[in-house]
């Protein structure tokens, strides 16, 4: 009877103990400390050891023409409350923000409060990304090189448009009306049959990214230098083709400078001895640079300087690439007619004739 007594007791002094006074409603209000207006966000409250639901209530006041927003919810556990997004109201410039206060209010049977807290609302200062999947493209490749510009969180509505320049500075490519998924636009740009070889330039909301196009082909390219095999006095200028050719085949784009010298040696001389015309130009569409060296910047009056030597250097365009300098003579004489079988006499007004 003793042991049972004794247990009884103890029972009892247990029960009393754990069944004390219930707990104090505890409540958690998550907000974060920066809104980025007008763009969506939420809120969490987290209730607990609550007897019945009750109402949260959540009011942003704001100064700067945003609306005043007011939210509310029922329940007794875990509460999320989604800050609407304004498409109808303009986003403030950048940089603009404002010291705002957050109204919480829970009020029920067991738990009635009010608070306010400061957040920072602030319009987001959109960011731009440009890549490609590598830096460097042969102009034969089969796959054209993808880029995917990307802005954070999103590109705006008014933003330019993207773009690709040449190594020369014209405009190749342009997309306009580009809309984002989810920040993200993937575009991609085809290379030319015979693309300008260098670094293009990749141009979206004033930020740049670059690749380049390299011919990793051997060989390279050779310079040729045209020239007539014969210039008489009586012709006022000499025609000269400064060109590049590729084993390809492809055209050559580049740049070609030289020069015409009376005498082998004045290529090579710096003074105002050397009597040289020079030239330099651009190559056209058929890989020459072509132009006329006047006869009379020489002097070929004396019969021992009767030679022209030409000396051209050809610079690949973007690359800077070199061919090696070539040289080339071409002779100047007058033309002297004789004639074989011909008539013995001229007689007046009729031709005289001869082979």
């Amino acid at each position: 009877m003793g042991s049972a007594a004794a247990l009884l007791c103890l029972l009892l002094c247990t029960l009393h103990l754990t069944a004390g006074p219930p707990a104090k409603p505890h409540y958690v209000v998550l907000f974060p400390s920066v809104l980025y207006y007008p763009y969506p966000g939420k809120v969490h409250i987290h209730l607990m050891d609550l007897d019945e639901p009750v109402r949260v209530t959540l009011h942003l006041a704001s100064s700067l023409g945003i609306p005043n927003v007011t939210l509310e919810a029922q329940g007794s556990d875990i509460l999320q409350l989604n800050w609407p997004r304004f498409s109808n109201i303009s986003t403030p410039p950048a940089g603009v923000h404002e010291v705002a206060h957050l109204h919480v209010s829970i009020q029920g049977g067991s738990l009635q409060v009010s608070e306010q807290k400061k957040v920072l609302v602030k319009a987001p200062e959109l960011g731009t990304l440009v890549q490609t999947d590598k830096n460097v493209y042969k102009p034969r490749q089969t796959e054209p090189p993808p880029y995917a510009p990307s802005a954070a969180p999103q590109v705006r509505a008014d933003a330019s448009c993207p773009c690709v320049q040449d190594p020369s500075g014209n405009r190749v490519a342009e997309w306009r009306e580009v809309s984002p998924r989810q920040g993200i636009v993937d575009l991609s740009f085809p290379l030319a049959a015979e693309p300008a070889l260098g670094t293009y330039i990749i141009e979206v909301e004033g930020k740049r990214h670059y690749f380049s196009v390299k011919d990793y082909g051997v060989p390279h390219f050779e310079g040729l230098i045209q020239l007539p095999d014969v210039v008489t006095e009586k012709d006022e200028k000499i025609p000269l083709d400064v060109c590049g050719r590729y084993p390809s085949g492809r055209t050559f784009r580049g740049r070609a400078e030289g020069m015409l010298c009376q005498d082998h040696e004045h290529i090579f001389w710096e003074g105002s001895g050397r009597i040289c015309a020079e030239f330099k130009g651009q190559t056209g569409r058929n890989g020459c640079f072509s132009t006329e060296v006047p006869l009379a910047s020489f002097n070929l009056t004396s019969f021992s300087e009767t030679s022209l030597y030409a000396h051209a250097l050809l610079l690949e365009e973007g690359t800077g690439e070199h061919s090696p300098n070539k040289s080339c003579m071409f002779v100047y004489e007058t033309a002297r007619i004789t004639f074989e079988n011909n008539d013995e006499f001229y007689k007046s007004g009729i031709p005289y004739t001869g082979t």
